[in-house]
């Protein structure tokens, strides 16, 4: 009865079914693009806003800046209309 027990225990600490895939933490693959929306707050920045504008996702990274939805980057480039 205990060996039978014993061999309960040890079958159900190993799993026995198999084992779930891991989900990669960041997308990866072809549909991510290479170019993003790059926001960065610049010290040479006059009013302290953000700064927003289209680049490599690895350059985006070196200027300690992050990918924010491309929304972002075509309101800061519309023309200013004059009234």
């Amino acid at each position: 009865m205990k060996l039978a027990l014993a061999m309960t225990l040890v079958l159900a600490a190993c799993g026995g079914g198999k084992p779930k895939p891991e989900s990669p933490i960041v997308n990866e693959g072809s549909d991510t693009p290479e170019n993003c929306c790059c926001k960065s707050n610049p010290l040479t920045s006059d009013d302290g806003k953000p700064v927003y504008d289209m680049a490599n996702r690895m350059e985006c990274s070196s200027r300690q800046g992050e990918c924010v939805p491309d929304v972002q980057c075509q309101k800061t480039q519309m023309p200013e209309q004059d009234e």
